[in-house]
């Protein structure tokens, strides 16, 4: 039996791009730091396989995928490496897949003119673009598209904007439950696809 109402997954169906922010959806938003008695201080950040995976999947299926963060030099090091990790896969290198686009720096309306920028690059309307986001920073770039996700753990605000809520926390798999959304919405079975 289905758990997604059919007014969801009828509106997930129509998702052609995904947009990502990173902390406090990719990361469980928090971070330890300086640790090392380095300058700058390093910066670590706790993430989740499943949201990796959840991001190959959203590939897999031929969407593509942006993460759009205000991190900026040292917090941003985590999710420029990630990129760089999921970009050489395998899938990447053989043109199967596209390669994840990182914007670093952006808050607020920086955001949306990121997401605009990527969005007419891929000759995709903002309507058939989800984004998932968790605090205030990402009110603008919720705004602006046609499918609106969040982690639980986002801010209220931002859950009360939410077409899809996720049942898993930031950092924890909430990004592959949107994926397992947009898989399920197309009828996609997961256990078909490459992971990598």
């Amino acid at each position: 039996m289905n758990k997604y109402p059919e007014v969801l997954l009828a509106k997930a169906r129509k998702i052609k791009a995904v947009a990502l922010d990173c902390d406090g959806v990719l990361t469980n938003n928090t971070e330890v730091t300086g640790f090392d008695h380095s300058f700058p201080p390093m910066v670590l950040k706790c993430r989740s396989h499943s949201d990796g995976q959840g991001v190959s999947l959203i590939r897999a299926v031929g969407i593509p995928v942006a993460i759009i963060t205000g991190e900026k030099g040292p917090g941003a090091q985590m999710i420029i490496k990630l990129v760089e990790r999921w970009n050489s896969l395998p899938s990447v290198q053989s043109g199967a897949w596209k390669q994840v686009t990182l914007f670093t720096g952006c808050a607020g309306a920086e955001k949306v003119d990121a997401l605009g920028h990527w969005l007419a690059g891929n000759q995709i309307n903002s309507e058939d673009c989800a984004a998932m986001g968790d605090d205030l920073v990402d009110v603008s770039m919720l705004r602006a598209v046609g499918f609106r996700a969040c982690p639980i753990t986002a801010e209220e605000v931002v859950r009360d904007m939410a077409d899809f809520v996720s049942e898993r926390p930031a950092g924890y798999g909430a990004v592959r439950d949107l994926a397992n959304l947009i898989l399920t919405a197309r009828g996609i079975d997961p256990t078909t696809l490459p992971t990598k």
